[in-house]
């Protein structure tokens, strides 16, 4: 038994003293990635969040979404952060019919997202824009065309689509246009149209969908009452 543990003995030295020349250079290299996403299909997935300050309960928010979007093939939904989740579905008609849908709130709370694309971070991916359906009132007839709503798109926000039917029968009430609006800028209420004739008209904008935001300042996501611009106007002006 002696001899035996002599010769491990003896061959244990000899491994300890094998240098292998590689084996500083070596190892095993990981993006960084987060581990609790790396189930996460890219492919379609949203990122969004609610605009308020106010907490946000998870299981009720993705209990009434799923209700409102009733996706045909099912939806993950996981939180983030506080104020930030991951909706991942799992056909693209599915994604396609929120995305293009009306704009969508939980406790009269506007969800504002952005499309996950392959590469993105989903929890530091700005979501500055929200996608809104805009009426246009009172257009007089010689400025009726999918130009000047293309170009109204553009002076409110940055145009998305017309609806279908804007040129469809005889007479219209108003005009429909889907513009992407930024979050950080205030609400445009109307535009002034001109020709060189001197025929012009106002256009008066109606937003679809968006149920809380200030008559003061103009922005989405607050009421006169939370505005600080409140405590510098004059009361008799509110």
């Amino acid at each position: 038994m002696d001899g035996q543990r002599s010769v491990m003995q003896e061959m244990e030295d000899e491994f300890a003293m094998i240098r292998i020349e590689d084996e500083e250079q070596g190892g095993l290299v990981y993006e960084n990635t987060n581990d609790d996403l790396g189930e996460i299909d890219t492919r379609w997935c949203l990122v969004g969040c609610f605009l308020t300050d106010s907490s946000i309960n998870f299981q009720a928010m993705q209990h009434k979404i799923i209700s409102l979007w009733k996706p045909s093939r099912g939806m993950y939904v996981k939180q983030l952060d506080v104020n930030r989740f991951i909706f991942q579905f799992y056909h693209e008609l599915d994604i396609k019919r929120v995305v293009e849908g009306i704009s969508w709130t939980f406790g009269r709370f506007q969800l504002v997202f952005a499309r996950l694309q392959e590469g993105d971070n989903p929890r530091t991916l700005p979501i500055n824009n929200l996608d809104v359906w805009m009426q246009l009132h009172g257009m007089s007839y010689g400025f009726i065309s999918q130009r000047v709503v293309t170009d109204i798109g553009n002076y409110i926000g940055s145009f998305i689509e017309g609806d279908v039917n804007n040129f469809v029968g005889v007479w219209r009430e108003f005009l429909r246009v889907r513009v992407s609006i930024a979050l950080d800028l205030p609400l445009k209420c109307r535009m002034k149209l001109m020709k060189s004739d001197n025929n012009w008209c106002w256009v008066k904008f109606r937003y679809e969908g968006i149920t809380t935001f200030c008559f003061i300042c103009g922005m989405i996501g607050h009421v006169e009452r939370f505005c600080e611009r409140l405590f510098d106007t004059p009361l008799d002006k509110i």
